[in-house]
């Protein structure tokens, strides 16, 4: 061969050569970038929930106190102040409730305050550099449902599933009837209450019954003012889950609690825990442990605080409670008459079994690269499933 083709042959080999190692050097830059950018992904996700779940926020009280809002929070975070590690505080975890048909958060912390103050919303440009979902619900998802037609009902049937919705079979079940009413001395009348409480095992479809038939809490004779609830506390593994039941309640009514106050949306409303003439407002509480606390009340819409809660054209009631509720407090009821009969409506914390569903946009927006975290957290003594779910958003 020509020395000149041999030289033409070797410069085509050399050029190809340089091509496929630009080629080769240029693919896995690339793919580098690409494991990168999901490690970052992680990353941010991972610092997110644990700045959500580790952090107090700024006002550290800010669940509590009702003046702090979307304006003047100034940093988030649901870690309970004097609690371990995963413990939150269920005033901060209220405040990412926006509210049900029956009654509306007014002090609800919207998630664009959230994504400011986490970094994920860029203000100045008015879009979402991150979607995110934060899900928080009831580690044992516990359905009661009558079981009789009888009046107040006796026998209730039990449904227990855990976290993934898969059956609970061998879960320790205790039920705690109690039986709530306006007891008189002399010319004085109050509330006053019994309970009775039973145990029982789930079978391997995660079901049980229980059964008060001869064991109903007793009311005093003569009394026709009273209501009853049922309070069903599962432990299945070292996780704990309570759902509650009212046997005759009220629906169109609607309650919340928010720190120390009632926020009561009150329609149609005869009277409002007040029966009779001497019979002061009072709220009951029950603990997780299932103590029953009466906790006294008073009237103050028409005060300041009623202006903050009802601000905006809300038309809602609102008392303060006497002793603010510690942290096992579950749920907190008022008696209320209604066109002649006595209901229960309960405010429970948080509510149960979805406590929180808070999201930036809907999920249709993540598209295919996502990271999804999750934890076990307790508020109070029981236990909660968390999940933090981020996606990068385009511009």
């Amino acid at each position: 061969m020509s020395p000149t083709y041999e030289y033409i042959v070797a410069i085509l080999i050399s050029i190809l050569m340089l091509g496929y190692t630009y080629y080769s050097v240029t693919t896995l830059s690339s793919n580098q970038l690409q494991l990168v950018e999901e490690e970052q992904l992680d990353v941010v996700a991972s610092r997110l929930f644990d700045k959500i779940l580790l952090t107090r926020g700024f006002p550290e009280d800010w669940g509590s106190n009702i003046y702090v809002n979307n304006t003047s929070l100034k940093d988030f975070g649901l870690a309970f102040q004097h609690g371990k590690m995963y413990d939150l505080d269920v005033d901060k975890v209220m405040r990412m409730f926006s509210g049900a048909s029956e009654i509306i958060n007014p002090l609800y912390i919207n998630t664009t305050t959230f994504g400011a103050l986490t970094g994920l919303y860029d203000v100045e440009k008015g879009y979402w550099k991150y979607g995110f979902r934060f899900y928080l619900k009831t580690a044992l998802n516990i359905t009661i449902e009558k079981a009789d037609t009888k009046s107040p009902t006796e026998k209730f049937k039990i449904n227990v599933k855990n976290f993934m919705g898969k059956n609970a079979p061998n879960a320790e079940v205790k039920g705690t009837y109690i039986a709530i009413y306006v007891a008189k001395q002399g010319n004085v009348q109050y509330f006053d209450y019994s309970y009775v409480t039973i145990y029982n095992m789930t079978d391997w479809r995660g079901q049980t019954m229980l059964d008060f038939k001869n064991n109903m809490p007793q009311v005093p004779r003569g009394i026709s003012e009273y209501a009853y609830c049922l309070v069903v506390t599962v432990n299945y593994y070292g996780l704990q889950s309570q759902q509650s039941f009212v046997a005759n309640t009220i629906p169109t009514l609607g309650l919340a609690i928010e720190g120390k106050y009632l926020i009561a949306n009150f329609t149609q409303v005869e009277d409002i825990a007040r029966g009779a003439h001497h019979l002061e407002l009072t709220a009951f509480e029950l603990t997780s442990s299932l103590n029953i606390i009466l906790n006294p009340a008073i009237d103050v819409t028409s005060g300041e605080v009623g202006k903050v809660v009802n601000y905006g054209g809300k038309n809602y009631r609102v008392y303060e409670l006497e002793n603010e509720p510690s942290q096992d407090v579950i749920f907190v009821g008022l008696l209320v008459k209604k066109q002649g009969k006595w209901g229960i409506v309960f405010a429970s914390r948080p509510r149960t079994p979805v406590a929180v569903d808070y999201m930036s946009l809907g999920l249709e927006s993540a598209g295919i690269n996502t990271v999804t975290l999750s934890r076990i957290v307790r508020i109070g003594t029981n236990s909660y499933y968390a999940e933090l779910t981020l996606w990068r958003m385009s511009e």
